[in-house]
């Protein structure tokens, strides 16, 4: 059974629009004459009510001598396992950048379980052929991982409140598309980025943790064939999961030297995730010797949150 894809009439109509104006401000007029040669009589022919769908119909047709259908589904067939996890596939406009990305819904027979794949683009991206394959293809990707059971994907919240949500969202996002690039790479075919590309936005993620480290684990995620969406969410949740992943390499001596505090992991005091970290708490005699009465194993380089410091300040001035 071949996968049956739909297109958004909006998507199409900024897509024919937009090339167009395109190929008029290069000096070519025929795909202007021609599409008005098409359109004009609708005006004509057809009452007020009938001309919306016989407009779709015009544009359909030169989305399709613009061979736009067929470039999609190309690329759908890269992708066989699909057609067996899901029922369809709809290309719809996307709002902004943001906006653009695949997501699965339902589709109509929903008591056979099976999702329809939408991918949302901007009109701006049919006119960019090169980059929209690889745009595509990267999105499928994740469509693929999101219908497999072994992946385990689920919709969710990641955080426990908005801050929380947003950077470990920004982690998440960025494992996968290590995960998604590492893999199509691999099997030859063109993507949104490279190697290079993901470890710099990975190194942005993680600024204090050593070099050393950062390649190691960064490796290791490029060459891992089988991430799923609960482990790629636990390594975005906690630092100290992600730093685990290097233990028992050449470089292990790095971690020793001094611990990685990131913003989004436990204090080891009050135990909440805090992005509020005290910088050189061990200059301050006091407060170290305070924490160590209640906390004889902790030491200043495994930090401690700023609530828990004005919680002892508060407690100094009280004494």
């Amino acid at each position: 059974m071949i996968m049956k894809l739909e297109f958004d009439p909006g998507l199409i109509e900024e897509v024919i629009f937009g090339e167009l104006k395109a190929r008029e401000e290069k000096g070519d007029f025929s795909f202007t004459l021609e599409y008005h040669s098409c359109i004009d009589p609708v005006y004509e022919n057809f009452p007020l009510d009938e001309r919306p769908l016989q407009f779709k119909k015009i544009e359909w047709d030169f989305f399709k001598k613009l061979e736009l259908p067929k470039l999609i589904k190309e690329i759908f067939d890269e992708f066989p396992d699909l057609e067996e996890n899901a029922c369809g596939g709809v290309i719809a406009k996307a709002a902004n950048n943001f906006d653009e990305g695949a997501y699965l819904t339902k589709g109509m027979n929903q008591e056979s379980g099976q999702k329809k794949i939408v991918v949302k683009l901007l009109p701006d991206r049919f006119r960019e052929i090169p980059y929209l394959r690889k745009l595509v293809r990267h999105e499928l990707m994740h469509a693929s991982d999101m219908l497999s059971e072994t992946y385990g994907y689920r919709d969710e919240r990641l955080g426990g409140n908005p801050m929380e949500e947003s950077i470990v969202k920004e982690r998440y996002c960025a494992f996968w598309d290590i995960y998604v690039d590492s893999r199509l790479i691999r099997k030859g075919k063109e993507t949104l980025s490279d190697k290079e590309g993901r470890y710099k936005e990975f190194e942005a993620l993680y600024k204090k943790i050593p070099d050393e480290v950062k390649i190691a684990i960064f490796d290791i995620l490029w060459q891992d064939e089988n991430l799923t969406h609960d482990k790629i969410l636990r390594l975005a949740k906690d630092v100290n999961e992600l730093i685990k992943i290097s233990e028992g390499l050449p470089i292990k001596h790095t971690l020793k030297k001094k611990k990685t505090i990131l913003p989004g992991a436990q204090c080891p005091l009050c135990q909440f995730r805090t992005y509020h970290w005290i910088e050189n708490i061990e200059q301050d005699a006091y407060l170290v010797d305070a924490i160590k009465r209640d906390f004889p194993e902790w030491e200043p380089e495994d930090g401690v949150c700023g609530q828990c410091i004005e919680a002892y300040k508060v407690r100094k001035i009280v004494c």
